[in-house]
């Protein structure tokens, strides 16, 4: 009966808010933005990210205490920029007080008309050369984390913050790959229209990658 209440009460709340409740939202950000290559010819070849965005359409929360589940989803068609000095908030969820002893935070990043789900825009450094690179994931990807034994108290706020590390996001793509591939306009462009076989490669990190989040909190 508890967990039916928890279910209903999660799907009128999406959007509501109760001062007196727990609310938590989120936050995504990128980290380690400079990305090493393997089998590299110059000893300094990395990627050095500069910037990014992404589309979180669906935010899910599921967690369990004492036994019991519950389920959280919001949605958003907000663009939110990774590498923001201060990062934007979205998703709003009431949630009810306790001690958590798994939380599952789940988030869609899906594409938005023309836009993609994600883009990072980047330059490739050897000491030879500078070379502008854009990666444009047009694929959905879901990123999940998970955190255990998680206090939550009322009279409160919290913020879910998501990191995507792209420290690995070239895994297995070497220096050569990269100085081979098909420029746009003097760019690399990895999108699944171009350089496909390095934009799979790099589908793949992102998707098999652990995501870490960690819960900020914030008094009323």
């Amino acid at each position: 009966m508890a967990a039916g209440i928890l279910m209903a009460s999660c799907k009128k709340n999406d959007t509501n808010t109760n001062n007196s409740q727990p609310q938590l939202s989120y936050q995504l950000t990128a980290t380690n933005t400079s990305t090493g290559l393997a089998q590299k010819s110059t000893a300094n070849a990395n990627i050095q990210w500069t910037s990014g965005y992404a589309y979180p359409r669906t935010i899910k929360f599921e967690a369990k205490q004492d036994g019991v589940k519950a389920e959280f989803t919001s949605t958003t068609d907000e663009q939110i920029d990774l590498m923001s000095s201060i990062a934007a908030t979205f998703g709003n969820f009431t949630i009810p007080a306790g001690t958590y002893d798994e939380i599952e935070l789940r988030i869609d990043l899906d594409k938005k008309a023309a836009d993609p789900a994600m883009e990072l825009d980047g330059v490739l450094a050897t000491d030879l050369s500078t070379i502008p690179v854009k990666l444009e994931v047009d694929d959905f990807i879901e990123l999940k984390t998970e955190s255990q034994n998680v206090t939550i108290t009322n009279n409160d706020s919290y913020i879910a913050i998501t990191t995507i590390d792209l420290s690995g996001v070239t895994s297995g793509i070497t220096e050569t790959m990269l100085l081979n591939a098909q420029l746009t306009n003097g760019t690399i462009v990895i999108s699944s229209h171009s350089n496909a076989t390095l934009y799979h490669m790099i589908l793949d990190n992102l998707r098999s990658r652990h995501h870490h989040c960690h819960f900020e909190h914030h008094g009323h």
